[in-house]
């Protein structure tokens, strides 16, 4: 227990005499955390988006003008019998106008001269999200158009799948952004730790001298690599925060209005307390590094 407290007060007053050094790279490891998690905030949201999209992805099967009542019963059953539709609603003529017009806000007028309705009733399909691929949805739109009664078959999947891709590229450039910034904290936790040690090089040599172990004075050293890369990731945490909440405050939105619910949030638990537990770590491995290099001189 005494070894214990002896590591923790040596370890505090080793990063309060780091002086610029210390605040460096808590400052570093900060900056890093803080690109990292913005790369983390809009993937996450984008991909809430892209699932939320996906959820209500629909197939829309236009229906021809002259398709009879035992036609439109044939062809809803066979559509049925498609492992990949979850679940079907049928709109008719009148109701796929009257949605027109509520869409047109008070410009119903504009319709007026039209005089038959020239909008054709369809069928809406739910599909499995495990047949959403592009290569699905081309082989179930060229099926359903050879049915009898089909005018035409629409989706609009193809953007979905390039926003999931751009958010693939995000998180590549976010881990490769983040890695070379890890690799920078690193080195500046490193070098400040390397300047601890040799600040307090004869203090070191006497402990090897009456029998320390080599854990026993490397644990302050790493002890305070770990203190300064947690309050660097903790640093980070409050100002992605503080620009997230600012951020909202500036659009007049609260999370969950910007795209819908779900959308719009602040980091996912996990990553928040993965981001300390890695800011530690980039510490702890920095003061390992440095008190490794001492020790074996």
């Amino acid at each position: 227990m005494d070894r214990l407290r002896y590591i923790i007060e040596d370890a505090l007053t080793n990063l309060r005499r780091s002086g610029w050094g210390g605040l460096a790279s808590i400052g570093t490891i900060a900056v890093s955390f803080v690109i990292v998690g913005i790369f983390l905030i809009i993937t996450g949201n984008l991909g809430a988006l892209v699932a939320d999209w996906k959820e209500q992805f629909q197939v829309t099967v236009f229906l021809e003008d002259g398709i009879t009542s035992e036609q439109l019963a044939l062809l809803k059953k066979r559509i049925q019998s498609e492992r990949a539709v979850r679940n079907m609603a049928y709109t008719s003529k009148a109701e796929a106008l009257q949605q027109f017009k509520r869409e047109l806000q008070g410009r119903e007028s504009l319709l007026d001269g039209l005089g038959e309705n020239p909008i054709p009733a369809s069928l809406q399909l739910r599909l499995y999200e495990s047949y959403q691929s592009p290569e699905a949805l081309k082989q179930l739109t060229a099926s359903l158009s050879r049915l009898e009664g089909v005018e035409d078959v629409m989706y609009g999947q193809e953007w979905v799948d390039r926003l999931s891709s751009v958010i693939q590229v995000l998180r590549l450039l976010g881990l490769s952004v983040g890695l070379a910034l890890g690799l920078a904290s690193l080195l500046i936790v490193s070098n400040t730790i390397r300047l601890a040690v040799y600040t307090r090089a004869e203090e070191v040599e006497v402990m090897r001298l009456v029998g320390a172990t080599r854990l026993h004075i490397r644990a302050p050293f790493v002890l305070e690599g770990m203190m300064q890369g947690t309050l660097g990731a903790c640093l980070a945490l409050v100002l992605l925060f503080g620009a997230y909440r600012a951020t909202l405050w500036q659009i007049r939105m609260t999370p969950g209005q910007i795209f819908g619910a779900g959308v719009g949030s602040f980091l996912e638990p996990h990553w928040a307390v993965l981001m300390v537990v890695a800011g530690a770590a980039v510490g702890a491995f920095g003061s390992v590094i440095s008190v490794g290099r001492f020790l074996r001189a």
